[in-house]
């Protein structure tokens, strides 16, 4: 009988958006892409969403989603709160236990593919997030795990995993002005009219990170 031929080796990439704004979700997406779509990646020259301006971002971001295997998470404010007042965890802890089940739904979906499977480290130890990620995956020889530093600007895999993302936070963070009737910035506390609405915003504000220690400065200056 003859074999069944080869199926081609599938990139897939893990990034996150909205890891360090005080206002919103953390949200985190896993991409699968054949060469062919590597090949679309490079022609539409996606790239890290912070290099992207808003408009070609969206609209690449709804591309790679049409085209691609794709699954995405997130983590709401209070969910970062729980994890920050935890002695036991982190935000980098959240973030691994987000990627790890995003690999996971990767693995279960194509066990029997090749795959090189790539992450943006989310701490400094990039070494140590391969390891536990390798640790905590299936153990499957066909998929090569790795974490790396600045990989949504080195891969473009992981760069797709940004952009859809941060389209994601994007659209959630304007459902939420919506719903609030108002303008808060973007949601980071550099920005002036994220720093003026978190002075007067509901102290039980559930889009709020209270956990961060701008948020809880800018109550006290109130």
């Amino acid at each position: 009988m003859p074999s069944s031929p080869r199926l081609p080796l599938l990139s897939a990439g893990i990034d996150e958006a909205g890891r360090g704004c005080v206002i919103g979700p953390l949200v985190m997406a896993i991409v699968a892409a054949e060469e062919k779509d590597r090949r679309w990646f490079a022609e539409h020259n996606v790239r890290d969403s912070k290099l992207v301006p808003p408009k070609q971002r969206d609209d690449l971001a709804k591309a790679i989603q049409e085209r691609c295997w794709h699954i995405i998470l997130s983590a709401e404010a209070t969910e970062i709160d729980e994890a920050l007042y935890d002695p036991g965890r982190s935000l980098n802890e959240l973030e691994m236990e987000m990627a790890m089940s995003l690999l996971r739904h990767f693995q279960h979906t194509f066990p029997e593919r090749q795959a090189h499977i790539l992450t943006d480290a989310m701490s400094s130890n990039a070494g140590d997030i391969e390891r536990r990620m390798n640790a905590g995956s299936r153990l499957n020889p066909l998929h090569r795990i790795l974490a790396t530093h600045h990989a949504d600007r080195e891969n473009r895999t992981v760069a797709a995993a940004s952009l859809i993302a941060k389209a994601e936070r994007e659209r959630r963070i304007e459902c939420l002005k919506q719903e609030l009737g108002c303008d808060f910035g973007c949601g980071y506390s550099h920005d002036e009219q994220t720093r003026a609405f978190l002075k007067t915003c509901p102290r039980d504000a559930s889009y709020v990170r209270w956990s961060w220690k701008t948020a809880l400065e800018l109550r006290v200056e109130s």
